[in-house]
């Protein structure tokens, strides 16, 4: 998939934990400076360790308590957040290497004034240094949402997925039409009629996915002239519920469609469309990034879902009083709507 894509979501989110260097200077101030540093993983007592400071045991609930009286419930949840991800996760290498993609992406994209900017707002205080880091975690992060979401499918996806369905991708190349109809005049399809700058650009696209290696969604990213080219041509879910928000003929081709399947050219009143299915199950969801990313966007509460059940595997409690309200609070609101 596109790089540039990729990083809309992981560059805008704007949601992730805070730096170390972030809580020296919020919590020990010029006590700590010159002094080693390390981040641990430890309990001490059945309270957890954050870092220690040549020998003393910083407490996370105490890290906590100093970064809420400073900037409030949010960043306090955020800290916390970062707790339990780097707690949870190993930094694997396929993580290093893909935050190495993006953060040179970003570099190349943003002035370093910009992302020092943004990383700041995030509460990264080595600048673009943290990038890196940065990246790492909003992969962990993906990686809590995908294990809360599994253990809850029947929430999150199954219904989702509804009668027979398909996770659809698709390019369209806009043409003019003739409709074709039956003895009682009712449209049963249509025909195209193409200019020749429209022909060359299909045959051009057929090729290119005829291709071993070809990529369905750079080439959407490439070609469609379908608004969904910003997300290499992602449509969702369709299945036999929702069917009928689409080009019936359309529709009927993407329900045919088996998993992993590119269709022949379909044309409907905007022109030719090429479909491709992206899975029918709940595990092809889930390891979509646009299916993820927009599940998260209708349910906004799901990282606060994922990380408290995290933390609760890991033995992590929320100890200051008004943000556990303000949790408890946003969700009570999330299953109310």
């Amino acid at each position: 998939m596109d790089t540039k894509e990729l990083l809309k979501k992981y560059w805008f989110i704007g949601v992730i934990g805070i730096a170390l260097l972030v809580f020296i200077g919020i919590y020990a101030a010029d006590a700590y400076k010159n002094r080693e540093i390390t981040v641990n993983t430890k309990q001490v007592d059945g309270k957890y360790v954050a870092y220690t400071v040549d020998n003393e045991d910083i407490y996370a609930d105490d890290l906590y308590e100093a970064l809420y009286e400073t900037y409030g419930l949010n960043m306090g949840f955020l800290t916390y957040e970062r707790a339990i991800l780097n707690n949870a996760y190993e930094t694997t290498k396929e993580m290093t290497d893909l935050a190495s993609q993006y953060t040179a992406s970003v570099l190349s994209r943003y002035s370093q004034s910009e992302v020092e900017k943004s990383l700041k707002a995030n509460g990264y205080s080595n600048g673009v240094d943290d990038l890196q880091e940065y990246y790492v975690n909003l992969q962990k992060r993906d990686v809590a949402i995908k294990e809360y979401v599994t253990a809850n499918k029947d929430k999150y996806v199954v219904s989702d997925l509804g009668t027979n369905g398909r996770l659809i991708y698709h390019i369209l190349v806009k043409t003019e039409v003739e409709e074709v109809k039956d003895e009682e005049g009712n449209v049963v399809s249509y025909n195209a009629l193409p200019t020749e700058e429209q022909t060359t650009k299909l045959n051009t696209i057929l090729e290119a996915l005829a291709k071993e290696d070809a990529d369905f969604e750079m080439i959407a990213y490439q070609y469609s002239e379908d608004g969904s080219k910003q997300q290499g041509g992602y449509i969702g879910v369709i299945n036999e519920e929702n069917k009928d928000s689409y080009y019936p003929i359309w529709a009927n081709k993407a329900l045919e469609l088996k998993d992993g399947e590119i269709s022949e050219v379909i044309t409907t009143q905007a022109g030719y469309h090429i479909l491709y299915d992206a899975g029918s199950t709940v595990e092809a969801l889930l390891d979509d990034y646009y299916y993820l990313a927009n599940l998260e966007s209708k349910n906004p509460d799901l990282i606060i879902r994922a990380i408290l059940e995290k933390g609760t595997e890991a033995g992590f409690e929320i100890v200051d009083a008004d943000l556990k309200q303000k949790i408890e609070s946003q969700l009570t609101e999330s299953e109310a709507e």
